[in-house]
């Protein structure tokens, strides 16, 4: 099958590349700018590389009419929250102006097999009601939220109206090896950067308190591909682990692990203006569609830390 992943060279994209060649799918992948192809682990063999600003509806257009893909897996997006609230006008314009531009292309060229959008957890905001589950309103307290929960209302009207199959998996908390932007790896870094000098120091941090559902991307791409398979358009599916860590747990564990003496230190740099308690899944449905993770959560802490340690030059 061909594929067409928007967003390829990203953490989830790259994976998800990989994932497919390693099963036998031709893969065409975007990426935005240059330097995101010189990151480690990109795959080269079996995936076709296409440059796509996901603002340019001629260029988006052009990409999925030469593709001609039977399978979509829609990833471009800005996804970092800080950024989000510096710049949300530039957000919007990738990750809802992105999609629409997309969606109207496909209405011309569909796919055989259906398109899957990267949803996302922060589309619900900060529910009360716990755990969180797929019929719970999308009510986003931050702008990427707020974009993305448009990316899923756009999705299912897109499939109402024009009879496309859009699937949508509703992504929580996604970390594993090399991902950037996120607190796990931020931590794994800060304490490699440490016992590479050679002596200990501090590990900044923001809040600590906050609860979350966070996934092994290895666990993440088997759910996003039975979705893919089996879902239906009028039924978005919530993608997480169905259980919570707090971020202090999370930066304790790994300072744990740490050959060199650390300490947690609050910086108010790091601190965001709203931020979800707790973002506990239901994934009831994911489980009914023939899905349970796999990797333990200590498992992924350990490969952080240690893919962090073997690339010294990217330590910062």
């Amino acid at each position: 099958m061909r594929i067409l992943i928007t967003g390829a060279s990203g953490f989830i994209g790259r994976n998800l590349s990989a994932y497919a060649v390693a099963q036998g799918h031709e893969v065409v992948g975007t990426y935005l700018a240059d330097g995101e192809m010189s990151v480690r682990g990109l795959p080269r063999d079996g995936v076709r590389w296409v440059r796509l600003d996901m603002q340019d509806r001629a260029a988006v257009e052009r990409v999925v009419a030469e593709t001609d893909a039977e399978g979509i897996f829609h990833l471009a997006a800005q996804a970092y929250a800080q950024k989000a609230w510096k710049d949300p006008a530039d957000t919007f314009r990738t990750n809802v102006l992105g999609t629409i531009y997309l969606y109207e292309a496909l209405r011309a060229h569909p796919p055989k097999r259906g398109t899957l959008l990267a949803s996302s957890g922060s589309a619900y905001g900060a529910p009360t009601r716990l755990p969180i589950r797929e019929e719970t309103p999308l009510d986003a307290t931050n702008p990427y939220g707020v974009s993305k929960a448009t990316q899923d209302m756009l999705s299912l009207q897109y499939s109402l109206n024009f009879g496309l199959r859009i699937v949508r998996a509703r992504l929580f908390g996604t970390t594993g090896p090399g991902k950037t932007g996120d607190a796990m790896n931020d931590f794994a870094r800060q304490i490699a950067r440490l016992e590479a000098s050679g002596h200990g120091g501090p590990v900044r941090h923001g809040n600590l308190t906050t609860r979350r559902d966070v996934s092994d991307i290895r666990d993440v791409l088997r759910a996003m591909w039975r979705i893919f398979e089996a879902g239906t358009p009028t039924e978005a599916v919530n993608v997480g682990a169905g259980a919570t860590h707090t971020i202090r747990e999370i930066a304790e564990s790994l300072a744990g692990m740490a050959r060199v003496p650390v300490e947690l230190t609050p910086d108010p740099a790091l601190m965001r203006p709203t931020d979800e308690p707790d973002n506990r899944a239901d994934i009831s449905r994911l489980r009914a569609l023939g899905y349970a993770p796999e990797y333990p959560f200590a498992r992924t802490l350990a490969d952080a830390l240690d893919y962090w340690r073997a690339a010294p030059s990217e330590l910062g």
